[in-house]
């Protein structure tokens, strides 16, 4: 489960877009000039990917290319230059949706607490009242 911070993050920046397009194929372009096309499979808040079935290319070796192929890929954010988003995803869905979806991740996890607050509220009433008895 992600952190407040990591909720905050998500919900005010574009990483939400990245998120948006887990599960889309697509090519990163890292700092060093390399990129990596593969199967986005996770994006946490602060942009760390983690990728499938990847092919990555080291365009420092010649005109080409190095290539080389992973089938599990992880990528820290802070190592990411471009992410090219698909042309099957609508940015502005993508983007509602993901909002969306935190939203009710949200609103889940306050129900959940408020659940169990109500439930150690009634084991300490029930503790009070053995304790009197008693």
């Amino acid at each position: 489960m992600a952190s407040l911070r990591e909720r905050a993050i998500s919900q005010n920046t574009l990483v939400c877009l990245l998120q948006a397009i887990q599960g889309h194929e697509t090519t990163v372009e890292l700092r060093d000039e390399a990129s990596v096309f593969g199967l986005i499979v996770n994006v946490d808040a602060f942009m760390n990917t983690t990728m499938k079935y990847c092919t990555y290319t080291d365009h420092r070796w010649d005109k080409w290319g190095k290539t080389m192929q992973f089938d599990d890929f992880y990528v820290q954010g802070r190592n990411i230059r471009f992410v090219q988003i698909p042309d099957a995803v609508n940015m502005m869905e993508a983007i509602e949706y993901q909002l969306g979806s935190i939203e009710r991740r949200r609103t889940q996890h306050s129900q959940e607490r408020k659940k169990m607050m109500a439930l150690r509220e009634e084991r300490r009433r029930k503790r009070e009242a053995k304790s009197k008895k008693t």
